[in-house]
C-alpha cells in the first residue's frame, strides 16, 4: 500500500462520510464544512496515526471565477496545507465560508500559531475572518 493510499484509508476511518477525500497530483484533499474544520483539524493535529504538527500553509480562494469554470458553490475558501514530520506526508484540507457577504470560518492559531500571518493575509486580500484570531491587523497599508 502507497503513503497516499495508507493516509486515505487512515482519513476515512476516522472521520468517514462526514468529510470528502479527493487526490490530485500525488496529494489529498480533505474537504470539511465550515462547523466540522476546527474539531477536524485538531485532530489531525493530535491523532498519532496523523501527526500534522505543522501548518506550512494557508490560504483564501475566491471561487466565483475559479480556472475556467463558473462556480456554482460556495464562493469564498480557505485552503491548509498540513505537514506530517513523523510520518513524512502533506495534506491539503479545504473548507469554504457560508455566507458570501460576511466568510467566517474558526481561526486555527491555537494549534498552529504560525497560521497567524497567513490568517491575517487571506483577511487582509478577501475580507474573510477568522473567528477567535487574536490579531487580524491589516499586513498592507490602506
Amino acid at each position: 500500500m502507497t503513503k497516499l493510499e495508507t493516509l486515505n484509508q487512515r482519513l476515512l476511518s476516522l472521520f468517514g462520510d462526514t468529510v470528502r477525500v479527493s487526490a490530485a497530483l500525488g496529494v489529498l484533499t480533505l474537504e470539511v464544512s465550515p462547523a466540522q474544520y476546527m474539531q477536524v483539524c485538531v485532530t489531525l493535529r493530535d491523532n498519532p496515526h496523523l501527526g500534522f504538527e505543522s501548518c506550512i500553509d494557508l490560504c483564501g480562494v475566491d471561487y466565483s471565477a475559479y480556472g475556467n469554470d463558473v462556480n456554482e458553490g460556495p464562493r469564498f475558501g480557505v485552503v491548509l496545507h498540513l505537514l506530517s514530520y513523523k510520518h513524512n506526508w502533506r495534506l491539503r484540507v479545504r473548507t469554504f465560508a457560508d455566507d458570501v457577504d460576511l466568510p467566517v470560518v474558526a481561526s486555527l492559531v491555537d494549534g498552529w500559531p504560525g497560521g497567524n500571518w497567513y490568517e491575517r493575509e487571506a483577511s487582509d486580500f478577501f475580507r474573510l475572518l477568522f473567528e477567535g484570531q487574536p490579531d487580524l491587523r491589516r499586513l498592507l497599508p490602506d
